[in-house]
């Protein structure tokens, strides 16, 4: 099924972080392979980033997330920290952020190392 991104994210959605339409510097999807939904992306002039999941048959699961612009390694694993605390999968995180679900995986297992004692 073809999706729209403008169509995905309304402009109510926008309203409610203060932006309009021409706010969006860019606009993405990544699909989750193994349930055919899709991680709509949208990245606004502020550095913000609004985060929609679509099922494979278009329905839009919950609300807009917004992730503030991420300036550093340390800040964007500290998101991805959070991220994992609030039950979001891994491969969720990835595409959200935009990286491998490799390295979110790395970055979750070296904050387990870390917490471990020997």
């Amino acid at each position: 099924m073809p999706f729209d991104l403008m169509t995905v994210f309304k402009k109510s959605d926008l309203q409610k972080f203060g932006q309009t339409t021409s706010n969006v510097v860019s606009l993405a999807f990544k699909a989750n392979k193994k349930s055919g939904s899709k991680i709509a992306r949208a990245v606004l002039d502020n550095g913000t980033t609004l985060i929609k999941t679509v099922t494979a048959t278009g329905v839009e699961i919950g609300q807009v997330l917004e992730i503030p612009e991420i300036n550093s390694v340390a800040q964007r694993n500290a998101v991805i920290k959070d991220l994992t605390k609030n039950k979001i999968t891994q491969e969720q995180i990835a595409a959200m952020l935009d990286i491998s679900q490799a390295t979110v995986s790395n970055v979750l297992r070296k904050k387990w190392l870390i917490t471990q004692s020997w």
